[in-house]
């Protein structure tokens, strides 16, 4: 086996040992490996360049040259996500598509590579077209890859974490494994190391070319590569090693191929003449150096125009053109003297025939032996067997994919194989598939087209924060934890969540530019960030109609899901609307992504507002009152279907006789189930928080507006024998600028540029749910339209000012009762973080100071602010 120091390899430790924990690692190229679909030819080009330069000054011997790997931006890893083609169905384009999950790991022996390089193959544009190799829709395909290695395998192996590295697909049915994705999953016995002079590019076209060839000829014809000639590394003798595997080891529809395909017998010998009909594809070309490493005389049919000269200086002993295939039979027959026994066709069943044709005879004493890549004749010639090759034993063989894998390597560090030569495709994931269109047609002879991956925004904008190894071995960004920690670690604490912006629009009804995006990739990176910087909870919004310049919204609970698996703290609060759920089916929801989560996931339970929203979905539209009370039998359902081992309930709306809940939901002391959020300013909702709930939401409102409200719920809680048993969580949109005069600023240009049409449209809804309470205010009765560009009376929290100032008014808020305030921002994309690195640290320091627990004394200090006026 080559040693290490010949190959390509960014281990963080400068040492061509192995390495677990590298720092910072992965290529991502300014100059044009961008998965855009506008990238340009040269830039493109430029970028797999810079690939191969990069990776040659960076890993020398194993050892790095110059500047340090993460001064390198090319070798900076952003955080892990997935971008991944998708095809939906036969003869369709493929699709790409963003925020897939990163592949699990699941045996020893697989590794995760990240994909710098794609070569695409004939199959990836067939099996589209025809239906087969997709064992169901969507799929993804893609056999060919070249990459890094920024997971390995838990086993001992001659791959490691960092090191660069190609192979094949072979195990199309199994999604995780195919190559048109940004992350792959394989194992460590089925790639092969890039050495130091061959090119990433060049790896990405060698993979499933190379191992068919292998295949084709050690299994299915039986060649020997034990012996070899020109001083070339002694290979495997395949045959016998396959054939000493127990036979459960191989899978049944190959085992035929494998144990009876030839016998012994029939071996080839040295000298023997061995025909390959296609030649010029990069498969027959390998076919034909391997055989010749293997001591054969070998016969090429190609299109001698346009690749002859090629396959002369691989070693073809003879070719012959394939434009008139019957006079190729002839002239094959008579150089070969008759006795053609083995043969190889890389076409399709026509061209398979014809080499059928020269094998076929009626009086040889041994048989002859055709192997169709493609196709096979629909029968057997007299004296003629039949083999397609087992290629699945690559990967289901660990010893034999490991034996392959380590002769290529040596193969390669010694230069005794020529590389197919390489056309570089524009465009990246999203341009395969015009790079497939070109396959199609026929008109590349020779070459392998291969596509460069990779996000040109993941360099012009990388992460701010250290590279750190997750807890799933995997390199991540921004996921170091400690932080978080250490600035949640007072349990007198009062606690941030932030409301996710899972519709679009922002946070504020007004045309000014918010740099808030509402898909899931850009969700996932605020939760990401907002656990990291020490955020303990983060509400999902519910809408079920437009609204407000709402276009677009993503359902609540099954995005808190996806946000749940993607963060190892963060809490979830996912809205849910009496009328549209039951509270059966929500149970159950909740229950199982509570199981999913640890305990990350609690609820909040929303009356509504919105009449359209119920009636255009086929809902009652209750009044007011009738909502309140609809809710409040809503939560007393979850709970005693959460926490009873049979749940019988005859109320108004909901009735339920012995029903039994597995699994229940995550209980430990002091929390009993998934938490219980419920907000509304109205009397009913201060009885429903009283009674029932959890945790009592409240908007913005003034000094006296606050101790009114917590003072009437902590009343109703102690009527309903629930003393001390509600907690208070605020909505507060935050602005947090260098001078309180810059945040006032932003706050006026934000009101000036309100969206006035979608303001008054929200106006009328809610201010006459609002005013339909009892006592006439409820939600948002109030509120100015001013207020209402910020939908929950956000700014009258009054976060709004220096990073001084609002921690000074966090304290007060704190000492009114608030134990969770709920923010929301203009710009998530950079404020969130901003809030926990700059805000949060003075409310800690001042919480250390005593602060926040006297009311009067903050009251004394801030009141002012928030006084009626």
């Amino acid at each position: 086996m080559a040693p290490s120091a010949s190959f390509r390899s960014l281990r963080a430790d400068g040492e061509a040992s192995a390495v677990k924990e590298p720092s910072a690692y992965t290529p991502r190229s300014t100059n044009g490996t961008s998965g855009n679909a506008n990238g340009h030819a040269n830039g493109v080009r430029n970028g797999v360049d810079a690939i191969d330069a990069r990776l040659a000054s960076a890993s020398l011997n194993g050892k790095t040259n110059g500047a340090p790997h993460q001064e390198d931006e090319f070798l900076k890893l952003p955080s892990p996500q997935q971008d991944i083609l998708l095809l939906h169905g036969p003869r369709q384009k493929y699709s790409l598509e963003r925020s897939k999950d990163i592949p699990e790991l699941q045996g020893d022996n697989e590794i995760l590579v990240q994909v710098l390089a794609i070569g695409l193959n004939p199959v990836d544009w067939k099996g589209a077209d025809y239906g087969f190799g997709q064992p169901s829709y969507p799929w993804v395909n893609g056999r060919d890859f070249a990459g890094i290695v920024v997971k390995a395998s838990k086993s001992s192996s001659r791959v490691e974490q960092g090191d660069v590295v190609f192979g094949p697909s072979t195990d199309y049915r199994d999604i995780r494994k195919a190559a048109y994705r940004e992350y792959v999953v394989t194992t460590d016995y089925n790639v092969a190391r890039v050495p130091q002079d061959v090119s990433v590019k060049n790896g990405a076209a060698i993979g499933v070319a190379f191992t068919g060839a292998l295949v084709a000829l050690g299994v299915s014809l039986g060649v020997d590569f034990n012996v070899t000639k020109g001083g070339s590394p002694a290979g495997p003798d395949i045959l016998r090693q396959v054939r000493h595997l127990p036979s459960r080891d191989v899978p049944e529809d190959i085992r035929s191929e494998v144990f009876d395909g030839i016998l012994i017998s029939e071996r080839p010998q040295q000298d023997e003449w061995l025909a390959i009909w296609g030649a010029n594809t990069t498969t027959g070309r390998f076919a034909l150096q391997l055989a010749k490493l293997a001591g054969l005389r070998v016969a090429c049919i190609a299109d001698l125009a346009k690749g002859g000269q090629r396959l002369s200086e691989l070693g073809a002993d003879f070719m012959v053109d394939k434009h008139d295939p019957q006079r190729a039979v002839e002239i094959l027959r008579a150089i070969t003297g008759h006795k053609l026994r083995l043969g190889i066709d890389c076409t399709g069943k026509e061209t398979a025939e014809n080499l059928q044709q020269v094998l076929q005879s009626d009086t040889a004493t041994t048989k002859s032996h055709l192997v169709g890549l493609t196709g096979l004749p629909k029968e057997a010639a007299p004296n003629v067997v039949h083999h397609k090759i087992p290629i699945k034993l690559f990967h289901e063989s660990p010893a034999f994919g490991e034996a392959e894998m380590q002769w290529l390597e040596e193969l390669l560090v010694l230069n005794k194989l020529k590389l197919p030569e390489v056309e570089i495709a524009e465009g990246g994931l999203a341009g395969i598939n015009s790079a497939l269109d070109r396959l199609r047609s026929g008109t590349l002879s020779g070459k392998r087209i291969v596509v460069p991956v990779g996000n040109e925004s993941r360099i012009t904008s990388p992460p701010s924060t250290p590279q750190t190894n997750g807890n799933d071995g995997l390199l991540h960004s921004g996921e170091d934890l400690s932080y978080h920690e250490a600035i949640n670690s007072d349990p007198d604490r009062i606690k941030f969540a932030y409301w996710v912006p899972n519709v679009s629009g922002g946070l504020v009804i007004s045309k000014i530019p918010q740099r808030t995006h509402w898909d899931l990739k850009s969700n996932i990176r605020y939760a990401k960030t907002a656990e990291r910087v020490g955020f303990e909870y983060a509400l999902s919004q519910i809408r079920f109609m437009a609204g407000y310049g709402a276009e677009n919204q993503h359902e609540p609970v099954s995005l808190s899901q996806a946000l749940l698996s993607k963060t190892e703290k963060l809490k979830l609060i996912a809205a849910l609307l009496p009328g549209p759920w039951n509270p059966a089916v929500a149970a159950k929801q909740i229950a199982s992504i509570d199981h999913y989560c640890d305990g990350r996931v609690a609820v909040n339970v929303v009356s509504g507002w919105f009449k359209l929203e119920f009636t255009s979905i086929g809902q009652w539209w209750l009044d007011h009152a009738e909502r309140y009370h609809r809710s409040r039998e809503f939560i007393e359902c979850l709970k005693g279907i959460w926490t009873e081992e049979k749940f019988t309930y005859r109320g108004d709306f909901y009735q339920f006789h012995d029903y039994t809940l597995k699994p229940k939901p995550l209980s430990w002391p002091g929390r009993p189930h998934p938490g219980i959020f419920q907000g509304g300013n109205s009397n009913d909702a201060q009885e429903n928080a009283g009674h029932v709930s959890d945790y009592y939401f409240m908007n913005g409102n003034t000094l006296e507006g606050f101790q009114t409200q917590i003072a009437s719920v902590r009343e109703k809680a102690k009527a309903a024998g629930r003393e001390g048993q509600v907690k208070f969580a605020l909505n507060g949109f935050v602005i947090c600028r260098e001078t309180g005069e810059e945040a006032h600023r932003v706050l006026a240009e934000i009101q000036g540029k309100a969206d006035a049409e979608a303001v008054e449209g929200f106006r009328q809804q809610v201010q006459n749910a609002g005013g339909s309470a009892s006592n006439k205010s409820g939600m948002w009765a109030n509120s100015k339209f001013e207020d209402l560009v910020q939908y929950n009376d956000g700014f009258k929290t009054k976060l709004i000012g220096t990073k001084e100032q609002i921690a000074e008014r966090i304290m007060l808020l704190k000492s009114l009762g608030v134990d969770i305030l709920l923010t929301a921002f203009l710009h998530y994309e950079e404020e969130i973080e901003l809030f926990g690195k700059e805000v949060m640290p003075l409310v800690r320091e001042l919480e250390k100071q005593g602060r926040g627990k006297n009311e009067m004394f903050e009251v004394e200090r801030t009141g002012d602010v928030y006084r009626k006026k």
